[in-house]
């Protein structure tokens, strides 16, 4: 079977959040220069209003969801802004849609799922609409299991989308290292098995440890939490090696493709693109301009470089997050 992407979208939040705000306004204790070394982050994007998290340096996340809420920002409202990008870069319409499928790692709702919701605002109709979360990792696990299904189990049109809000479960207090990372905002693919796409999906693989399990979580109904220096080891080392399985099993040459990796930490990207020995010019990455947003950061690359693209191009991908889980596999444009 061939999966094809047809179209890609992303959307993110209009607050924005420089380093400059988080060090001088906020009163975040390691300033402009350590995160700059650090994370090589500029600038993030979040549901919640700069003043906001001025007042409260977000203390109480569930305070933060209302607030969030009542300014219709949502983790459902910025996927279906993607996803209504997606259509419309697909030249597909929503009543057109089979099966949405969505990952969302901080659901303000526990029911109903977020892709009912973001099909509900498109106005999809009836179909197996199912959130599937693998955290970070959930762009290449959607599309693993699309890969991995007969195409007669397919509808003519199936919408993923990955989206989060995880600045809502940010600690910003003084000695907050977090809040120098996280962004929020979504991505959305329309794919077909049944009608041709501009990107051919090619899956190598999609693998979680559970022994990994407690270093990075969010409690229900708290901030989010991690085991920083080991989580950033185990990223750069297994980002490393999914890219070598794909250019193993696909006869693929990185040093020819664009690679595109989890938008985590521009430093980390640094560390994997001297590793392989990559040109830096054919590195993708938006991590520096729009922060850590997750699940959505791989995918929001692609889309906001979709046009860049060009025949014959192929695009090596590389996920790694919260399980402990990886994924990857390439794109071939036709």
């Amino acid at each position: 079977m061939t999966l094809s992407i047809l179209g890609m979208g992303d959307s993110l939040p209009g607050h924005e959040i420089t380093n400059a705000f988080l060090h001088e306004r906020v009163g975040l204790e390691k300033g402009p220069d350590w995160v700059r070394s650090r994370f090589g982050i500029e600038r993030r994007f979040s549901v919640l209003t700069n003043e906001y998290i001025v007042e409260t340096k977000n203390r109480r996340p569930s305070q933060a969801i209302q607030h969030a809420r009542g300014n219709g920002l949502t983790p459902v409202a910025l996927g279906v802004r993607a996803a209504q990008r997606a259509l419309d870069c697909a030249g597909v319409r929503a009543e057109q849609i089979g099966w949405v499928i969505a990952n969302d790692d901080t659901p303000f709702e526990t029911i109903p799922a977020t892709a009912v919701q973001i099909a509900k605002e498109l106005g999809v109709r009836s179909g197996p609409h199912c959130d599937v979360n693998c955290a970070t990792s959930s762009f290449a696990r959607h599309l693993q299991l699309l890969s991995d299904m007969k195409e007669t189990a397919l509808p003519d049109y199936v919408l993923a989308v990955q989206t989060g809000a995880y600045t809502v479960r940010t600690d910003y207090a003084p000695q907050s290292v977090d809040g120098y990372i996280w962004g929020d905002g979504a991505a959305a693919q329309v794919l077909s098995a049944k009608r041709p796409g501009r990107l051919r999906v090619r899956t190598v693989v999609f693998e979680s440890d559970p022994r990994g399990a407690d270093e990075i979580q969010i409690d229900s109904v708290g901030h989010f939490v991690q085991n920083g220096a080991r989580v950033r080891r185990f990223s750069v080392r297994k980002t490393c090696e999914v890219f070598e399985t794909i250019a193993r099993a696909l006869e693929i040459d990185l040093g020819e493709a664009w690679t595109v990796a989890h938008q985590a930490n521009y430093v980390m990207q640094t560390s994997v693109v001297q590793h392989l020995h990559l040109p830096e010019e054919r590195h993708l990455r938006n991590v520096h301009l729009q922060g850590n947003i997750a699940a959505a950061g791989c995918p929001s690359v692609l889309a906001q470089n979709w046009d860049r693209f060009e025949k014959g191009d192929r695009i090596a991908y590389a996920v790694v997050g919260a399980g402990l889980a990886w994924g990857g596999g390439c794109l071939e444009v036709q």
